[in-house]
């Protein structure tokens, strides 16, 4: 299944008065397996990063972004969410005490739910 992302990357600044610049989009999938027997549980075992997006995979359209991937052998429902930061690390951390939180910037978006018939 052929996935296109295009999200919109703008060019004002934020309410801080920064202009971050997005340097990498995670596409983040996981099964959809139904109502689960324990409602305290509030992990999905099999959602994981299938790909990590980097500035030279996607091209520029003014303010908006666009790339591609394919998702081998899709035979189950799933969902697609993706994760976007202005930094380097690969999983987003809490901030240590005095850090500045404009500098460590994360976004996720909703879910994309994908129905296997």
């Amino acid at each position: 299944m052929e996935v296109t992302i295009r999200v919109r990357d703008p060019e004002a600044a934020n309410a801080n008065g920064d202009r971050p610049v997005l340097g990498r989009l995670d596409l983040i999938v996981g099964e959809v397996t139904g109502p689960l027997a324990d409602p305290g549980v509030d992990t999905n075992p099999t959602t994981r990063v299938v790909r990590r997006f980097d500035p030279e995979d996607w091209t520029r359209d003014g303010e908006w972004l666009t790339m591609s991937t394919v998702l081998a052998d899709v035979r189950s429902d799933r969902y697609l969410r993706l994760r976007g930061t202005n930094t380097v690390e690969m999983e987003p951390e809490p901030d240590p005490r005095g850090e500045d939180p404009w500098a460590d910037l994360w976004f996720y978006t909703n879910p994309v739910f994908i129905e296997v018939r």
